[in-house]
């Protein structure tokens, strides 16, 4: 007798968990936090694409979704927003894609 366990991988293998800024948004949120967070590649988008194995060439390669976030993530953290980024993170992890022309 043979057993087959089958379960959708798909959102097992796309769960992405940004962690180093979960952690940061833990902190109390100052001027290093914003520095960070105006920069693509070191805002949580970019611990995304470190995730994923992708750079970031150019803006117009995100989805128009993910740039809102970026750019909305961005505030929280001029805002000293925990609480926005918070649920800012969990929409990016939450994505299927933040790029462009993918599904």
């Amino acid at each position: 007798m043979r057993l087959y366990y089958s379960q959708k991988t798909d959102n097992v293998l796309h769960k992405f968990e940004l962690l180093e800024w979960r952690n940061r948004v833990n902190e109390s949120l100052d001027e290093k936090h914003q520095d960070l967070s105006d920069n693509w590649l070191s805002c949580a988008l970019g611990e995304r694409m470190k995730l994923e194995g992708r750079f970031l060439k150019n803006i117009k390669d995100l989805s128009p979704e993910a740039i809102k976030l970026g750019y909305d993530f961005s505030i929280a953290m001029q805002e000293r927003d925990n609480v926005s980024a918070l649920r800012i993170i969990n929409e990016i992890e939450s994505l299927p894609t933040i790029w462009r022309n993918e599904s």
